[in-house]
């Protein structure tokens, strides 16, 4: 590129170098990873393959976990009974899931686990070899098992270390812009990607330098895997350096599913983990302090008694995701609402002490399960932290380990996302609706309203395998650099970025106008999620709420102030969760306009009911009664929203479910149909 005069530019895409491989994954997740040494073995040579990420190691897997991390597979431990056909029924018996998807996740999920066995992935097994299971929450039998609380890191540690024996390329500080898309043929495909080079940015104000900084890579196959949108939540689970890419799914035309569908729960803030399991059972006391530092145990007066209390609090362990169906009856997600109203509504902190025991405590008066489970497993103990020290010393060990001391301080919380259950579509190979372009792990809309825990980590693996064979049996080609589209493409979509950035650059603090950070954008994004998107969805308001993000989106590069070039990277966040940030609006806004009710992780708040379909109010108790929510005979659950954007316009649909094949193979018809291929 060279500048003209009047300042313009122009691209010279002869000088341009553009590196080729047959499969670029966007992303260096668990999955992404998982999905490269499945090319391996498809035949796909390690040279052809590249992983393009912005910061390895910076991702979901790579960061999260929990008490006790889950990865849910079938059932092979002792006497017990399982098969592929019967999780699939129990991966889909939420609602809003395909089955043929759920069926092979759940046929495949054994392939994978033990691929993870044969990379180091320390699961534990018994004296005999068996690899022992226990249940965790939606999970009818005991598919579930655990590395421990840093299952997932321990994935990634092992899945990391084999591609890098396998010599494929990771392409580090590489942020992905653009998925460059040809759309000359009756299905568009995907032909490559557009990157920036994050560490060559310079301090100062420089085009020239932001030119230098991009980097063309031309593919016959794009896979993405950049994860969750964490980038669009003031609290989430997520670890900082999560930032989520939709945006670029959006772009490039790909149909996304299931945006309503999300999971939340209750979450440290200040070192991000999810206080499910031994955090919840050993019985701590929840704490609100208000601006005046003064003290209140808010969650006893929604309680008949500190019996049912202690169940609620005893059940949040196994039941974690807040879920609209465990409201009525003091059930365990009354406390995040409770907590939700301490922090949103009524702007207190909100601590989990284990130094004291919450009031009115007395060891005879816990709920009969709570005390049966603390004395089976020799926790009982005058205070929380003894409790938990008996119970699971390490999950103490590992908040020290962040320089937090829960053995003397409360602990900051909030109701947290966790993880989003929609996304990008799929089919049975994890291809989207754009030829050569696949999408797997969280980034995949693959689950339904609510699923079993542990379940995604699966999901994310089995959906690396799918994308590698569909690849490795007829995209294995690799195309030419001549390929005149890839040219023409790159072209335009560079002009346009060029432009953007240029814009979003020129304005200096001398300016009159008063121009908008990028940290104050997403300030507003995380308000308008907290207040619309969160576990609570009111329709008042949300109209407003989606002018202000068409125009935010239309005037983004006039809006936005930048310093300098590195903050160039949050122009392209910002954009990207603006874009992403419309789409769950619109998804949301639809839902309600199909009379969608309550359910999985939030609650429908509209001020009137349709009689027609028995829409009905359930109140929660005490201060909680504005909360009051919608529930009817319309549930939705056979059928999925897909939305996609279509020639500048929004298309949103109501999909049947697909349900699940209980057509299974002849051996003889199988073999034949697979030797062919």
């Amino acid at each position: 590129m060279e500048r003209k005069k009047n300042g313009e530019y122009k691209i010279k895409l002869k000088n341009l170098e553009v590196k080729e491989y047959n499969s670029i994954i966007v992303g260096s997740g668990a999955a992404g990873l998982n999905c490269a040494l499945h090319l391996i073995m498809e035949g796909i040579p390690a040279n052809d393959i590249a992983i393009v990420t912005d910061n390895l190691g910076g991702g979901t897997s790579f960061n999260a976990g929990s008490d006790k991390q889950t990865y849910y597979k079938m059932s092979i431990y002792g006497d017990q009974q399982d098969s592929p056909y019967q999780l699939a029924q129990d991966l889909c018996v939420a609602g809003a899931m395909h089955g043929d998807i759920a069926l092979i996740e759940a046929t495949n999920s054994l392939r994978e686990f033990f691929h993870l066995v044969q990379l180091g992935v320390p699961f534990p097994f018994d004296d005999y070899g068996g690899f022992v299971g226990y249940k965790t929450d939606n999970d009818p039998r005991q598919r579930a098992t655990s590395a421990g609380p840093l299952t997932s890191q321990e994935m990634g540690k092992c899945l990391l270390n084999a591609v890098k024996e396998a010599k494929i390329p990771i392409l580090d500080k590489h942020y992905a812009i653009k998925i460059l898309v040809d759309n000359t043929e009756k299905r568009n495909k995907a032909i490559g990607v557009i990157c920036i080079k994050t560490d060559e940015l310079s301090i100062k104000k420089n085009l020239d330098n932001f030119i230098k900084s991009i980097r063309l890579f031309q593919a016959r196959n794009v896979i993405i895997a950049t994860g969750g949108p964490a980038i669009l939540y003031k609290h989430s689970a997520y670890p900082n350096s999560q930032k989520g890419s939709i945006g670029l799914a959006i772009i490039a035309g790909c149909k996304l599913q299931n945006l309503t569908e999300s999971q939340f729960g209750l979450a440290s803030t200040k070192f991000k983990w999810n206080l499910s399991g031994s955090y919840q059972q050993v019985i701590p006391r929840y704490l609100s302090i208000d601006k005046q530092g003064n003290e209140n145990e808010f969650l006893r007066p929604y309680f008949h008694s500190f019996q049912q209390l202690s169940n609620a609090i005893f059940l949040k362990g196994y039941q974690w995701p807040f879920n609209a169906e465990r409201i009525e009856d003091s059930g365990s997600s009354l406390i995040d609402l409770a907590v939700y109203y301490e922090t949103e509504i009524l702007g207190n902190n909100v601590y989990l002490d284990y130094t004291r025991n919450p009031g009115e405590y007395n060891e005879e008066e816990l709920d009969p399960k709570v005390r049966e489970y603390l004395d089976n497993s020799n926790a009982l103990a005058p205070t929380p932290i003894t409790r938990l020290k008996k119970l699971n010393p390490n999950a103490i060990e590992l908040y020290h380990m962040h320089g937090i001391d829960i053995t003397k301080n409360p602990l900051r919380i909030a109701i947290c996302n966790q993880h989003l259950n929609g996304g990008i579509t799929g089919d049975i190979w994890w291809e989207t609706n754009i030829k050569n372009l696949f999408a797997i792990g969280e980034v995949n809309g693959s689950h339904g309203v609510h699923r079993p825990g542990g379940s995604a980590l699966n999901a994310g693996q089995v959906g690396g395998l799918r994308a590698a064979q569909k690849i490795g049996r007829e995209y294995w080609d690799t195309q030419s650099l001549k390929d005149k589209y890839f040219l023409e493409h790159t072209g335009k979509d560079l002009l346009h970025i060029l432009n953007s950035v240029k814009i979003a650059l020129s304005k200096n603090k001398n300016d009159h106008k008063e121009f908008l950070t990028p940290f104050q954008i997403l300030e507003q994004i995380h308000e308008r999620m907290s207040k619309y998107g969160g576990i609570l969805r009111p329709l008042e308001g949300l109209f407003e709420v989606k002018k202000e993000l068409i125009f935010q989106i239309t005037n983004l590069d006039s809006l936005i102030q930048l310093k300098n070039n590195q903050e160039i990277i949050d122009y392209f966040h910002i954009k990207d969760a603006l874009i992403t940030q419309q789409f769950f609006i619109e998804a949301i806004l639809n839902y309600h306009k199909s009379r969608g009710n309550s359910r999985g992780s939030f609650l429908i708040l509209r001020d009137k009911l349709d009689d027609t379909i028995n829409e009905r109010y359930l109140i929660p108790p005490g201060d909680l009664a504005h909360f009051k929510f919608i529930v009817s005979d319309i549930d939705l659950k056979d059928k999925i929203q897909t939305i996609q954007s279509q020639n500048g316009t929004i298309k949103i649909e109501w999909e049947k479910i697909r349900t699940i094949p209980k057509e299974f193979g002849w051996f003889e018809n199988v073999w034949k149909s697979f030797s062919k291929k």
